[in-house]
């Protein structure tokens, strides 16, 4: 903390900035090269299948797709592969669950062409290994909606999606193809200088978009897939009449990374689904759990009651203080809060994509993924504490990130039982129902709880985020995730702070969009609406991409040799930079003063040649420099070290 460590800052500012911008435009270059090539692939199997659906037998064409998509009644997923069929089974959960399972059991047994046939209550399946005369997929469309309906009448129920439906990647690549469509066109149009709308009529699409609490009431009508399309279509549209080029590119970006997501899911669905069929028999489902508490919201969810209630009483002051429907409708777009929804989206997305690319993991829920950043307590089950189970090296990472570790009484963990934060004395012979008693007490107390296990069903479905890993025996149907290695399993764990940290930058960067926007609003600077939303948006997009390369890239112990470690001059050099950012001078009689740090200074000077350069007023120069310090001050730095290996 001296002159020279922050001169050395000072003087290395033009290489760091440079060399952020060459990792933005690395980023921006292999993100766009590579979602375009799995875009494209998707798009060209999606096509194909569609298309010939109806020549197939196949039970969903594009028209059953688009009357789902707009509200109509939900297409029956499917599966099929070589020489089996994978068939949704409504009803399931439901109290006349157990008659309709053997209700269509029996029946679709009874189809020529089924040589065998299984139930599976997790994923709300049926299983039939066909022969060579294959019944057509109507035909046992058909048959199961008959037994279905033989006992109970048919009712609204939303489908469970599974990584090899068809539907899923269909919305995906709908969401993408219109968005890009509408760049297209946006682009085209601005060129020729057509006419355009005002930016204010797409206030209602935003809001609805980004706004949690709005879009949980169109996913509560549509359905989770349903309404990310027709959102997206609907924004889509909005913004090629208003000439949006900027926002239509960045969420091109972001149904190209999710596309890319659903894509290597349904690559990881090919590829585990022949080890999966043998156990495909789910005879003894748990009962539908049921949280004793509410799940705890976290940072983004905190923003977004903020924002959900600030953005309405800012329209209407704004309306009601000038008149103008159009400046209320630019005040809801700039409350909302863009930045938080894509930088989880992105670091999900890209997270999984990753695991199930490099690490064999099968997201059969991978909404779970989003709710990593609230995870504050993991339960683990003792059988997968047999070689290779989690060191201390592990636990102690986790704890250090703050997340509790509890374990299970048990002479499997012999040793390392004194590593767990706290251990659960069994009140069971079942480890199942023993995991399944501490899920429900932590919960109770108000913890967000991640479950590792192999075998505990009914600890599994009850957990927030709960990773199987598959043996030799049944898999654990009733996971959000499976995976083959328990290094897998800790390393999705050791990606809980960076998944926090993802959230917390989010958060700030929509804070700083909103707060830019009101002060060009009250300045009346002229800017179209969405300038401030978009700047957001884009850098929650690269962030949370950023963090999830950077955590699927943490070498392993195994690796480390390919990963050497910076020298100790760099590490030097950087513990100065580090240093330099926390500099401060001791003046007598007043104490230690802080000084900004290099970045902050450069911020500082350019806002002094803008308003030098009267390109802007003095007051709204001050407005910008408090908001800088509000989403600044107070920023901790997310941790470089790598993750710790398993093995």
């Amino acid at each position: 903390m001296n002159l020279s460590a922050y001169l050395t800052a000072t003087v290395l500012l033009p290489a760091r900035l440079a060399r952020r911008g060459l990792q933005a435009g690395a980023w921006m270059g292999t993100t766009v090269l590579d979602t375009t090539v799995t875009g494209a692939a998707a798009v060209t199997g999606v096509g194909m299948n569609l298309a010939t659906a109806p020549l197939r037998g196949g039970t969903v064409s594009a028209r059953d797709m688009a009357r789902e998509f707009l509200g109509g009644a939900p297409s029956r997923r499917y599966w099929r592969g070589n020489d089996r069929i994978w068939m949704e089974v409504r009803g399931l959960d439901t109290p006349d669950g157990p008659q309709i399972g053997t209700a269509v059991l029996a029946a679709v047994r009874d189809l020529p062409g089924v040589t065998a046939v299984q139930l599976n209550h997790a994923l709300s399946r049926i299983v039939a290994t066909v022969g060579d005369e294959t019944p057509a997929l109507t035909q046992l469309g058909d048959t199961v909606s008959g037994a279905e309906n033989s006992v109970r009448a048919p009712e609204p129920e939303q489908p469970l999606d599974l990584p090899g439906d068809d539907v899923v990647l269909a919305g995906r690549v709908a969401a993408l193809a219109t968005t890009g469509l509408g760049l297209g066109v946006s682009v085209a149009a601005a060129a020729l200088r057509l006419p355009q709308l005002s930016v204010a009529v797409a206030s209602a699409v935003i809001s609805a978009d980004y706004q949690p609490r709005i879009r949980r009431l169109v996913e509560h009508r549509l359905g989770l897939e349903s309404t990310d399309v027709v959102l997206a279509t609907a924004e889509a549209a909005i913004l090629t009449l208003t000439q949006n080029p900027t926002l239509l590119a960045v969420n091109v970006l972001l149904r190209a990374t999710l596309t890319a997501e659903t894509w290597s899911a349904r690559q990881a669905w090919h590829r585990t689904e022949p080890n999966l069929a043998p156990h495909a028999g789910d005879d003894h489902p748990p009962e539908h759990p049921h949280r004793p508490r509410s799940l705890p919201v976290g940072p983004l969810e905190h923003h977004a009651n903020r924002s959900v209630v600030a953005a309405p009483a800012a329209a209407a002051v704004a309306g009601a203080a000038t008149g103008d429907a159009g400046l209320a409708g630019t005040a809801l777009i700039v409350a909302a809060p863009a930045a938080t929804r894509t930088a989880r989206e992105s670091f999900a997305a890209t997270l999984s994509r990753g695991l199930a690319d490099r690490h064999r993991m099968l997201p059969l829920r991978p909404q779970a993924l989003r709710h990593l950043d609230r995870v504050d307590t993991v339960v683990i089950d003792p059988q997968t504490l047999t070689p290779p189970g989690p060191d201390a090296a592990v636990l102690d990472y986790l704890r250090r990130a703050g997340i509790r570790t509890i374990g299970l009484k048990s002479p499997a963990m012999s040793d390392g039982q004194t590593t767990f934060d706290e251990l659960h004395e069994p009140t069971d012979t079942t480890p199942d129902t023993a995991l399944h008693d501490a899920v429900e007490q932590l919960q109770s107390r108000g913890a967000t709880v991640a479950v590792i296990a192999a075998h505990a069903p009914h600890a599994l479905a009850a957990a927030d985020v709960s990773i199987g890993i598959m043996g030799d025996q049944a898999p654990p149907w009733y996971a959000d995730l499976l995976v083959d290695d328990p290094a897998t399993a800790w390393r999705i764990l050791c990606a809980v702070p960076a998944a926090r940290t993802a959230s917390r930058r989010g958060v700030e960067l929509s804070t700083g969009s909103s707060l830019l926007g009101a002060v060009l609003l009250l300045a009346s600077i002229p800017f179209r609406g969405t300038e401030p939303l978009t700047g957001g948006a884009a850098g929650g997009l690269w962030i949370g991409h950023r963090l999830a390369r950077r955590t699927l890239d943490d070498p392993l112990a195994e690796h480390e040799r390919e990963h050497p470690h910076v020298d100790d001059a760099h590490r030097t050099l950087r513990d100065r930079v580090q240093q330099a950012e926390r500099f401060a001078v001791a003046l007598p009689g007043v104490g230690r003063v802080p000084i900004p740090t290099p970045e902050q200074t450069a911020y500082l000077a350019a806002l002094a040649v803008l308003v030098g350069l009267q390109i802007i007023d003095w007051p709204v120069a001050l407005a910008l420099v408090a908001g800088y310090i509000v989403t600044t001050t107070g920023r901790r730095r997310p941790s470089r070290t790598p993750a710790p290996s398993a093995a």
